[in-house]
């Protein structure tokens, strides 16, 4: 299921969308949640409050929260979330493209750019879903790229997922507990690139740089302990994965 939201501030032009968009999901038999807002205000406290999207369709000029900003808090907030601009403010094109937007459509002739936008979204949310693993607690719900977890450590009755996914703008990377034991994490993730190097650890090896003595260096200077009867398991994996993706 895709959560996709839509938000501009004339409300015909919203219904249009909505129509546009759920016309679309039913003819390419995409299995989606079309939620509408008039006020984008409204849309950033959802994702404040742990709401997730996999595509947002915005417009940029909105009274009581820009578009740009907006699209800024979900960058923060929903790293992986596709953003479509459909506006009449052609100049805002360079600053959609800084911050990543996926496609800047214009309110002038919408249709045929936006069936192909939607369609290639809908192409793009599933690839990144075959490469991601579901983060669900009690306060949040979202999908962790691959790419970017780094290492999974056992905590008491939980585990913690370490991720080099920014929180905020102070620096701090983000983690996640899940209660769930570090075996069945193991099993869920299904991906060749992880691997037990210990019997409280899972390593992301796309994530290490080095293997020194009895510990395995990551990208971002952290340093996991090996243990003795993993270590050789581990330089013949991570020699493999090397080979095949370097």
């Amino acid at each position: 299921m895709i959560q996709i939201g839509i938000c501009d501030d004339e409300p015909p032009l919203l219904q249009k969308m909505e129509e546009f968009v759920r016309d679309f999901c039913v003819q390419s038999h995409v299995f989606a949640v079309v939620r509408v807002f008039e006020k984008s205000r409204a849309l950033f406290y959802e994702i404040e409050d742990g709401t997730c999207f996999d595509l947002l369709l915005l417009d940029i000029e909105m009274p009581d929260m820009g578009g740009m900003e907006l699209a800024a808090c979900v960058r923060n907030r929903l790293p992986e979330a596709l953003v479509i601009f459909i506006t009449s403010h052609l100049e805002y094109a360079l600053d959609a493209y800084e911050l990543s937007v996926f496609r800047y459509i214009p309110k002038a002739d919408p249709d045929g750019r936006l069936l192909c936008a939607l369609s290639d979204a809908v192409k793009r949310i599933e690839v990144q879903r075959q490469a991601s693993y579901l983060i669900q607690n009690q306060s949040r719900i979202e999908r962790i790229p691959l790419k970017n977890l780094l290492y999974i450590v056992h905590e008491g009755k939980n585990a913690l997922f370490v991720t080099d996914l920014e929180e905020g703008q102070g620096g701090k990377t983000r983690s996640y507990k899940v209660r769930k034991s570090l075996q069945q994490v193991y099993g869920e993730l299904g991906a060749a690139e992880f691997l037990f190097i210990d019997r409280g650890c899972i390593v992301n090896l796309s994530q290490i740089m080095s293997v020194r003595e009895k510990d395995c260096i990551l990208r971002d200077g952290t340093k996991l302990a090996v243990s003795q009867n993993r270590m050789q398991e581990l330089k013949a994996r991570l020699l493999e994965f090397w080979k095949w993706h370097l």
